[in-house]
């Protein structure tokens, strides 16, 4: 069953948000990068993260800065895998 939009939204934000306490703003259109929030572990948790809770395989072709720039950009890379995985 393919998850809804909202929800993979709600599912980022707030796993995002526990790994950046210190940064109370964070929103869909957070650029991840220009804030230094992202870095090398964040980056490896969100993939696990994405991978275990939807269940897809992320390539090094998804590893990369638009796709992980904000929490949008996030949600559409896992939007798109799932909806490729389902196909």
């Amino acid at each position: 069953m393919t998850p809804e939009r909202t929800q993979v939204e709600a599912d980022i934000l707030k796993f995002v948000a526990s790994r950046c306490p210190n940064y109370p703003g964070l929103a869909l259109d957070t650029d991840l990068l220009e804030e230094g929030l992202l870095d090398s572990l964040l980056l490896i948790d969100v993939i696990f993260q994405i991978e275990e809770r939807y269940g897809i395989k992320l390539g090094g072709e998804h590893v990369g800065p638009a796709h992980f720039r904000s929490p949008a950009a996030i949600v559409d890379l896992v939007m798109s895998q799932v909806a490729s995985a389902r196909a």
